[in-house]
């Protein structure tokens, strides 16, 4: 190359003509990734906020689905306690039916009373989430972290709806009596009447054990006597009655922290959003500018080439004149 001589204006077009095709070919990647600033050397301090922004929202949008997660685990108790109080609502009609029914009624009411009572235990231990349940044990809690921010964090602590100790158990379903045995069933003489009622029936060391021993009119024999008998169904409907006030109070409770977390994951998906948006200001391209830059140089490009070329004809013209 040192041996070739080239014009001042060759040279121009030359340098002119490297410029243009690095600025074509920074324009062709930037429309070819839609990026402005790829990497580092293209802008620094662009590229290293960018980083951090997206990092950030990367985190927070991890943390989004811990927090999506522990919604469902939280409503999966919800919908526990919603049927629990279905049950409920249904010892209570048994109740109410077998304190003015005759005495096949009250049999079959306690068949009934029984049943619903047996399902109450099993209905919340089927109420987990990915192993959790937290209506099973006071010993359970759901934790979850909002952020990288170590105080950024809520824990929900379990109850323990079918508890066999209950009595003055806040976290309990029946708070008044031990009214669930140890395999889950429904303790009928602990829910329905009283341990000192035991001597005035006389045929059981156990208690009330149906409602067939309860006759609120005072004709049927071996009963407790009719105002025995309308003091414990005053008892037992007030005791189911406590027990739907305190479901109502859990569920309350369980409803408030489910506000709470679709609060903090609606705030999480917009606050990523506006993360990745601000670093997508910093990096990403405009297509139709780049697009019409793209053109212009195109257009520069076959310009310059066209010059050289033209000015190869000039000195091509000269040498012929030179040599005739």
């Amino acid at each position: 190359m040192s041996n070739i001589t080239l014009t001042t204006t060759q040279r121009q077009t030359l340098l002119s003509l490297t410029q243009t095709t690095s600025l074509f070919n920074r324009t062709q990647g930037r429309l070819n990734s839609g990026k402005k600033v790829n990497s580092v050397t293209d802008n620094a301090q662009a590229f290293f906020q960018a980083q951090s922004l997206n990092q950030r929202s990367t985190t927070i949008s991890t943390a989004k689905s811990t927090i999506d997660q522990s919604i469902q685990s939280v409503q999966a108790a919800l919908t526990a306690t919603s049927a629990v109080s279905t049950l409920l609502g249904q010892l209570q009609g048994v109740l109410q039916s077998a304190q003015s029914g005759s005495l096949s009624n009250r049999i079959s009411d306690t068949t009934q009373f029984k049943t619903i009572g047996a399902q109450l235990a099993q209905l919340v231990k089927d109420a987990s989430f990915q192993g959790l349940n937290l209506l099973t044990s006071t010993n359970s809690s759901l934790s979850t972290q909002f952020s990288d921010r170590t105080a950024a964090i809520l824990k929900i602590q379990g109850f323990n709806l079918v508890a066999t100790n209950a009595a003055g158990n806040a976290s309990a379903l029946f708070t008044q009596a031990h009214a669930f045995s140890s395999s889950g069933k429904l303790v009928f003489s602990n829910v329905v009447g009283v341990a000192s009622l035991t001597k005035v029936v006389g045929a059981s060391t156990a208690g009330i054990q149906g409602f067939s021993q309860l006759d609120t009119q005072g004709t049927q024999a071996g009963t407790v006597k009719a105002s025995v008998a309308e003091a414990v169904f005053a008892g037992s409907i007030n005791r189911i009655s406590n027990a739907i006030s305190q479901l109502n109070a859990i569920s309350q409770e369980l409803g408030t922290n489910v506000g709470i977390l679709q609060s903090r994951a609606n705030f999480s998906s917009n606050y990523s959003n506006a993360l990745s948006t601000g670093a997508n200001d910093l990096t990403l391209a405009d297509l139709n500018t780049e697009a019409a830059n793209s053109q212009a140089l195109t257009l520069r490009q076959q310009l310059g080439i066209q010059s050289l070329t033209t000015s190869g004809q000039q000195n091509s013209s000269i040498l012929t004149l030179l040599r005739g």
